[in-house]
C-alpha cells in the first residue's frame, strides 16, 4: 500500500532532483536579435565555449530561438555559417524584438556602458593577467577563419613571413568573474597613434592590415585596465617578446615542422625555468594536435623591469599545462 507520507517523500526527492536540470533550461521564443555591438556568440555560455571563434556584425539581424530565463541576460540566436547554428550572445549587446506571446514578461539586463556598472566589468578590479600569444602558422592552417583574417590568407599564401609568437591578447582577469571579466567601458574607443601601429604589427599582424580584431581586444579586455590603448598594447608586446626569446619560444621555433611530445616539451621547460613558472603556461591545440597558441598566467600588478620568470611565479597556477593539447603536438610551418 502507497501511503501519503512515502508520496510526499517521493514528491520532494522528484523536486530535489529535477529542479538544477529545470533551472539550466532554455526558454523556447521567436524574434529578431539586431546587433549593436561585436560579441563572442558562444555554443554554451556558461562554458565560454566559441567553436570558430564566432562573433556578431555589427547592424546585422539574427533570428532569436531561445532566452536562457524570463528575466534574461542571454539570448540564443541563429547565425548562419556558424557550427554549431546556434549561439549564445549577451542580451545588452543589441535590441531583441520578440513575436506574439512569446515575448518574455520580463525586462532584459540592461548593458554596463560604463565603469562601475558590476563587478565583473568596472575597469581596475582584477587580481591577475593571462597572456595569450598565437602561434600563427598553426592558427591560420587549420582554423575555418573564412576570409576574416587577412593575416592568415598572407600567411598561408607565403606573402607574410610568420616565425615568432605573437600577441592574440593581454586579459585583465578576476578570479571570482571566471572567463566573464570584460567589457568595462563601451565608450573607450582604441585609438593607436601610427607610431604604435607600426611597432606591434610584426607582433600582432593583423595590425598590417585592419584593426577590427585589436579594437575588438580593446573593447573586451583593454578597456578593463587603467593604462592607455598606446600603453596598453606596448606592455602586451613587450610581454610578448620576452616570452618569444625565452625558452618557450626557443623550443617552438627550433621545432618549426615538426612534432614533438607535449611531455618533453614540459620537461623542458621545467629544466630551465623550474617548475613553478611552468604551472603558469597552458597550451592549445586545434584538433588536440596542432599547435595555435600559448597562455601564460601573469601577476597584478606587473613588474615590467623583473624577469619573466619571476612573474610568472607570482600568478595563479593554471589547470592543466597541457590544455587541450594531446600526446604528440606539431608545431606547423608557415604556408600551405
Amino acid at each position: 500500500m502507497i501511503t501519503n507520507k512515502k508520496i510526499t517523500r517521493f514528491s520532494l526527492l522528484s523536486s530535489l532532483l529535477l529542479t538544477p536540470l529545470l533551472s539550466h533550461a532554455s526558454i523556447p521564443t521567436h524574434g529578431d536579435f539586431t546587433a549593436k555591438q561585436t560579441y563572442d556568440a558562444f555554443q554554451s555560455f556558461r562554458k565560454q565555449s566559441n567553436p570558430q571563434n564566432v562573433q556578431l556584425s555589427v547592424g546585422q539581424r539574427y533570428e532569436i530561438t531561445a532566452i536562457n530565463k524570463e528575466a534574461f541576460d542571454w539570448v540564443q540566436i541563429k547565425v548562419p555559417g556558424s557550427s554549431p547554428l546556434t549561439r549564445w550572445v549577451k542580451s545588452s549587446c543589441g535590441e531583441s524584438n520578440f513575436l506574439g506571446q512569446s515575448k518574455p514578461t520580463t525586462k532584459p539586463s540592461t548593458p554596463n556602458n560604463n565603469k562601475g556598472s558590476g563587478s565583473c566589468s568596472t575597469a581596475g578590479n582584477f587580481d591577475s593577467y593571462v597572456l595569450a600569444l598565437t602561434w600563427q602558422p598553426g592558427f591560420c592552417e587549420h582554423f575555418s577563419y573564412k576570409g576574416k583574417k587577412p593575416e592568415c590568407d598572407a600567411i598561408n599564401s607565403g606573402k607574410l613571413a610568420s616565425t615568432n609568437l605573437t600577441l592574440h591578447g593581454l586579459w585583465p582577469n578576476k578570479k571570482s568573474c571566471g572567463t566573464n571579466y570584460g567589457y568595462c567601458d563601451d565608450s573607450n574607443k582604441l585609438d593607436l597613434s601610427r607610431s604604435t601601429i607600426n611597432k606591434i604589427a610584426p607582433w600582432m599582424p593583423n595590425f598590417y592590415y585592419q584593426t577590427k580584431f585589436g579594437e575588438y581586444e580593446w573593447r573586451k579586455h583593454g578597456t578593463c585596465q587603467t593604462q592607455s590603448a598606446d600603453q596598453y598594447f606596448m606592455t602586451a608586446v613587450d610581454l610578448v617578446k620576452q616570452v618569444d626569446a625565452s625558452e618557450i619560444g626557443q623550443y617552438i621555433k627550433e621545432n618549426i615542422g615538426r612534432n614533438i611530445k607535449a611531455d618533453q616539451f614540459k620537461q623542458v621547460l621545467v629544466d630551465k625555468m623550474g617548475k613553478e613558472a611552468v604551472n603558469r603556461i597552458r597550451l592549445s591545440c586545434t584538433k588536440g594536435k596542432y599547435l595555435n597558441e600559448v597562455r601564460i598566467n601573469l601577476p597584478e600588478p606587473l613588474d615590467m623591469t623583473a624577469s619573466l620568470v619571476s612573474q610568472m611565479e607570482k600568478a595563479p597556477r593554471t589547470k592543466s599545462f597541457y590544455g587541450n593539447c594531446k600526446k604528440i603536438i606539431h608545431i606547423e610551418a608557415a604556408g600551405k
